[in-house]
């Protein structure tokens, strides 16, 4: 009965504990309960979305294209192979658009809406393209083939065109995300499975309706476009619908200054990315893995080809196959909170090596390949919660390198192992074609020969290569994790320094928050004081030696808090180093350079010598490099010769002797923002007060009101173009004066450091206004709680009257 009582009361705890959170997040989260959900459950229909579109863009092993549409391997690699040569300057005007993006709306939600509808549209119009007419059309043969074969490829290509911006912008904006939404990498981890939990129901969804529509309307061939007919509509126009509830109800949170003004250059972005030695790391696994694919259709050419089960057991299978990725997402942030991201992500690839090996065991047994399937999805569900979470947090390691939040360029710099497979996707049509898959080789479509109706083995001696192939790609990715070493630990260093550098920005600018003063100041002091502090031994024979459980549980808690305690050690030691790197010899170094830069100011760019600045190049890189000191230096005087020779160039090439050389006004283009933003806010209450004139039929007003939107809109493009055109001078300035706003930058972040005491000061003023401030929002929320709770029961009681 306790027990009971027990349970019934931590159910009670956990829905109170959501109500309270459900529009602000808990102490020590960045959340609220009510984001969570919309990004969960509207992350349903965007991967509606996403799934279709994954399923259009054209690969060497697309089903769709191959064997609903009709084009044979190598005629999809040509095709994949132009769409991905054209995506490379399509990711780099995404990178930028991103990276440079601003407003309330924040870095990635704005493309929410912007790239899903086009995608959605664009995908509906893929599956309904009359292709069977083609032939009539185009009757003479072209390139040695079918005119309508050749129009149907040109189809095809036009529609992979059009995914690769659209349907690419908009998954990047979508699963990026989360890399904003919070910088606590555990919660990231956390959100990331409750998300990956609730919008499997989508491809799950899409797996079941699918082989059921195949079932009754195709005589279950799957590979009959008129499935996709059917099926794709409801899941475009149930995909937007969703979608709009993740941009609705998620704000993007970012740690730095206030008063911090994004303007990266395209140049500048790619070159920080490219030092980034953990996303190398992480691309590189993904580029040496290309084969662990392979095996993808295995499942799907059983039942097509194999015959080796009916729609309805398929359909089974499909979904028990979705449901082993449930379990694999529900274990991730277990298991990455108890061994961390690295150890979690050798253990499954190494899990999926063996679970693909194992298939070979009994290749015509659908439900040996489902089981064999079924654990490699289940661990590889893994690798769906680490590597975003891995992802966010190697972006939080570029923030603290560089200074800049630079998101989008990574998409971009990963566009060099587009380049990469372009080569590496020819293996598999190859492999196919050596098994006789290929256009004309006498079947209707070219993947038919693999059918075991027609009396050879063919089917099973390609999926024999194929599960060899993929096992030896799983084997290459897991190999780069071994190098990578950004744990958890380094994660949350560079987090504390971030609000520590944050800090001291908005100090300079005046933009300080009370609450702000309060926990950076408690951070640093708690830092100064952890910093010097002994560490504890640790070691598991303290508790596994215990005589009894109780004391087993008491000393693995005390186990627990040791480690805690020598990670907030070294935790504390880096933020003490960030806080006094002023004071160190490179550091100062750095200083009498900058100081130097920054008094010669634009007339030292401008006297500038390409000749003399080469010498001092090559002059830098003959400088020793014996200690980790000296290589410091000759880095940095490198850095400084390139900054040099580039801003030379970039004044030749937009200044010169007939432009004056002078900054643009921040003050201007912050201005522009800001009645930018007005003017969206106005737009936004005028929309309102439209549809509740709408409601109320008031047809004079609607029009007053489409007519008052109309102008503001009118008013912020032409708001948008002048801060466009501000934006692009101050890029012109920015590439020509490098060097001196590099100078400026280490400078004013020098002098702010500075005053540390003088914001130490205002702590106890700032820390009861903070509480004070505190006291009134918990004021506020429990009144309007009340009120909430009120009004439902005003309203439940009005329900049984009206019953009675």
């Amino acid at each position: 009965m306790s027990e009971k009582v027990s349970t019934k009361s931590k159910v009670s705890g956990i829905i109170d504990s959501v109500k309270f959170y459900w529009n602000d997040p808990p102490k020590g989260k960045y959340m609220p309960f009510k984001e969570i959900v919309a990004y969960a459950v509207g992350g349903i229909g965007s991967y509606f979305l996403i799934a279709m579109g994954a399923a259009l863009l054209v690969n060497t092993t697309n089903m769709i294209v191959g064997g609903a549409i009709g084009v044979d391997a190598m005629d999809m690699y040509i095709l994949y192979l132009i769409a991905t040569l054209s995506n490379i300057p399509l990711t780099a005007i995404r990178a930028n658009m991103i990276d440079n993006t601003r407003g309330k709306q924040g870095k990635y939600r704005p493309y929410l809406l912007s790239m899903g509808l086009p995608t959605a549209i664009i995908a509906v119009g893929y599956v309904w393209f009359p292709y069977e007419i083609l032939d009539s059309i185009f009757p003479n043969p072209i390139f040695g083939k079918t005119g309508g074969y050749v129009a149907t490829c040109v189809v095809v290509l036009i529609f992979n065109l059009l995914l690769q911006f659209f349907y690419n912008f908009f998954n990047d904006a979508y699963t990026n995300l989360i890399h904003v939404l919070s910088p606590n990498t555990q919660e990231r981890t956390d959100v990331l499975a409750i998300k990956s939990v609730v919008y499997s129901l989508a491809p799950s969804i899409i797996n079941i309706v699918l082989p059921l529509i195949a079932q009754f309307a195709t005589n279950n061939n799957l590979y009959d476009i008129r499935v996709y007919r059917i099926a794709y509509p409801v899941f475009a126009i149930l995909g937007m619908l969703l979608t709009i509830l993740v941009f609705a109800n998620t704000q993007e949170k970012i740690v730095q200054a206030k008063t911090h003004t994004i303007q990266i250059s395209f140049i500048d972005s790619f070159k920080e990315v490219a030092k980034n030695k953990y996303f190398w790391i992480i691309a590189l696994a993904g580029w040496v893995g290309f084969l662990e694919g392979a095996y993808g259709n295995i499942l799907t050419w059983s039942y097509n080809y194999g015959h080796t089960c009916n729609g309805a057991q398929y359909a089974l299978i499909q979904t028990l196959t979705g449901n082993a990725a449930l379990w694999g997402m529900l274990l991730a942030p277990i298991c990455c909170r108890k061994w961390g991201k690295k150890r979690v992500l050798l253990a499954v690839n190494f899990a999926n090596v063996v679970c693909i090996l194992a298939m070979i065991v009994n290749m015509k047994n659908i439900w040996w390949l489902f089981i064999c399937v079924y654990f490699n999805w289940l661990v590889g569900a893994f690798e769906q919660i680490t590597a975003p979470a891995i992802q966010a947090d190697i972006r939080d390691y570029q923030q603290y390198r560089s200074g800049e939040r630079i998101d989008g360029m990574f998409a971009s710099v990963m566009t060099i192992g587009n380049i990469i497979t372009l080569f590496t996707s020819a293996i598999l049509p190859a492999v196919q074609k050596h098994y006789g898959v290929y256009e004309g080789n006498g079947y209707a479509k070219a993947y038919d020969i693999l059918d075991v109706n027609n009396g050879n083995d063919l089917l099973y001696k390609l999926m024999f290569a194929l599960i060899i192939m993929a096992a030896v790609g799983a084997f290459l990715n897991m190999v780069p994790y071994f190098f990578y070493d950004f744990n958890e630990k380094k994660q949350k260093s560079v987090i504390r320094v971030l609000q520590l550098r944050s800090l001291f920005e908005d100090y300079g600018n005046h933009a300080l928050k009370n609450r702000q003063i309060v926990e950076a100041i408690d951070m640093v002091n708690n830092a100064k004081e952890m910093a010097v502090a002994q560490p504890k031994e640790v070691s598991k024979a303290m508790y596994k030696n215990a005589s009894s459980k109780a004391e087993r549980k008491a000393l693995k808690k005390a186990y627990k808090e040791a480690l805690a305690f020598n990670e907030e050690i070294e935790i504390s030691q880096f933020v003490c180093e960030e806080l006094n790197k002023f004071n160190t010899p490179f550091v100062q170094y750095q200083t009498k350079i900058y100081k130097s830069i920054y008094a010669a100011g634009l007339e030292g760019i401008k006297a500038i010598s390409l000749v003399k600045v080469s010498e001092e190049l090559e002059a830098a890189r003959a400088l020793p490099k014996n200690t980790e000191e000296e290589k410091k230096i000759r880095s940095f005087e490198i850095q400084i010769a390139k900054e040099k020779i580039q801003a030379k160039k970039a004044y030749d090439k937009y200044f010169g002797e007939q432009k004056p050389f002078v900054e643009p006004s921040m003050e201007a283009l912050t201005a522009l923002f800001d009645e930018e933003d007005a003017l969206d806010e106005k737009i936004s209450e005028l929309a309102k007060e439209r549809d509740i004139a709408k409601k109320e039929k008031d047809e004079e007003k609607v029009r007053q009101y489409n007519e008052e939107i109309k102008t503001c809109k009118e008013n912020s493009k032409t708001t948008g173009a002048k801060a466009k055109a501000l934006q692009d001078e101050f890029a012109k300035f920015n590439r020509a004066a490098k060097p001196l706003i590099s100078a400026r930058k280490f400078l004013v972040q020098e002098e702010n450091f500075q005053h540390f005491d003088e914001i130490a000061a205002l702590y106890d003023e700032a820390k009861a206004k903070a509480e004070q401030e505190e006291k009134e929002r918990e004021e506020m929320l429990a009144k309007k709680r009340a009120e909430e709770e009120a009004e439902l029961a005003a309203r439940k009681a009005a329900k049984k009257a009206g019953k009675k």
